[in-house]
């Protein structure tokens, strides 16, 4: 059994701004992104989810990624927000449905973009964090061109492992 994630990998600049913060709050030392499809469980070959993948991005263009400012989950995550645009929500809802079919189970709940930033936070860090990123409010647009496929190692880390090109 494999656990995968699908994400959409940041700009440089921001991936650095956003690595900063990741680092001082410990947040987990994978890639700064954008999660479009959260861990799941594949039993069958890496092979035939590449397929599936391709498959359910085919038709779907690049497009533009936005978002403006900072947001929570409770007092437990801090991030970055992200747009959800028209186009974003397709990508998910097409790589969803295609997962879905494949007989993966894919979380339910709302789909909600975001750059996490720090997590797992006890409401004490929760109040140092969000204190340390006063006037910190980004503002940002960049070219989703691609999805990235992360797969979780055997060092118990998150690696992309491939990329799979938007083209519509």
């Amino acid at each position: 059994m494999y656990d995968f994630f699908i994400g959409i990998r940041l700009p440089k600049k921001l991936e650095e701004t956003c690595e900063h913060y990741r680092r001082a709050f410990r947040a987990p030392r994978t890639p700064a992104h954008i999660t479009v499809i959260a861990p799941f469980a594949w039993e069958q070959s890496t092979e035939e989810l590449h397929e599936l993948l391709r498959r359910a991005v085919e038709p779907i263009s690049p497009f533009q990624v936005r978002g403006t400012g900072l947001g929570s989950f409770g007092t437990r995550v801090l991030f970055v927000n992200v747009t959800l645009s028209d186009e974003l929500r397709e990508l998910h809802r097409a790589l969803a449905d295609s997962l879905r079919q494949a007989g993966v189970q894919v979380e339910r709940r709302p789909y909600h973009p975001h750059i996490t930033l720090a997590t797992r936070l006890s409401p004490p860090q929760f109040a140092r964090y969000k204190k340390e990123l006063e006037g910190f409010s980004p503002s940002y647009a960049f070219p989703c061109e691609a999805i990235s496929l992360f797969e979780f190692t055997a060092e118990r880390r998150w690696l992309e492992q491939t990329e799979f090109a938007l083209r519509g």
